[in-house]
């Protein structure tokens, strides 16, 4: 009996550290496991502070990009601003100048029609003959055979007298447009600049699509030119130009390199 139980002792002791070492050893590992843990840890929180400042990064950059695009926009929007202003100033100035001009052609024309009232009265007067004594016919077709017979023979005088009469006395008859338009002409060659445009207004205002249009404009643009009346010799050449009439181009530069001066 003591024997056994002295064994019993002796076991009991030699199992108590063995117990210890074991326990000592599951400590160690899990202090490692731990340690090894935070290492992770350190490492996942390293790269975590790394793709923080990146991302922080990226969104200073992009604040930056967007921060020059409105910019620009905002630049190019005063840009586009003060071209419109430019332009809307510039229309103006031109609007004020086509107001100017057309002021300026309205008097010409008042102008035009008093001096060919002026001149058909005066015309009226000595409707019954020329300053030669020459009586002109009373009746429509002996006029109209009168004025054939003088361009015939070449009396020029005689007849720009007959063909005013016949202007005034039968300004409807359709046969008025060939001889007014050879009134022009006449004057234009006699150097009567002023009663060529005169003549011209008024067969451009009762045959505007005759076909001698373009001539009697042509009469009325060098005879402009010629006592200095620049606006008008313009605008007839420039009329002209756009038909493609003859040397009107080069006359049209011709007007307005003499309106310069």
């Amino acid at each position: 009996m003591r024997f056994r139980i002295v064994c019993a002792i002796a076991l009991i002791l030699m199992t108590i550290p063995t117990t210890g070492f074991v326990c000592a050893s599951r400590v160690e590992k899990m202090e490692a496991d731990i340690q090894a843990l935070q290492l992770q840890f350190n490492e996942v929180q390293k790269r975590m502070n790394n793709d923080q400042t990146q991302l922080t990064e990226m969104i200073l950059r992009a604040d930056k990009k967007l921060e020059e695009l409105g910019s620009a926009q905002n630049q190019n929007q005063d840009q586009v601003s003060q071209q419109n202003v430019q332009m809307a100033l510039e229309l103006e100035q031109e609007r004020a100048e086509l107001a100017a001009m057309r002021g300026r052609l309205d008097v010409q024309q008042k102008t035009l029609e008093e001096m060919q009232s002026s001149l058909q009265s005066v015309m009226g007067s000595v409707a019954g003959s020329t300053g030669g004594g020459v009586i002109l016919p009373t009746d429509q077709e002996s006029l109209y055979q009168f004025i054939q017979e003088k361009k015939a023979v070449g009396d020029k005088a005689v007849e720009k007298t007959a063909i005013q009469e016949y202007a005034n006395r039968y300004p409807n008859d359709p046969r008025l447009e060939p001889i007014l338009a050879e009134l022009v002409q006449l004057y234009s060659q006699d150097g009567q600049d002023r009663e060529a445009i005169t003549a011209s207004t008024r067969y451009i205002k009762q045959f505007p699509t005759g076909p001698s249009r373009n001539d009697v404009i042509y009469v009325m643009g060098d005879s402009g030119l010629k006592i200095g009346n620049c606006d008008l010799a313009i605008q007839s050449f420039q009329t002209l130009e756009s038909f493609k009439y003859r040397d009107a181009s080069a006359r049209l530069k011709e007007a307005k390199s003499n309106c310069k001066k």
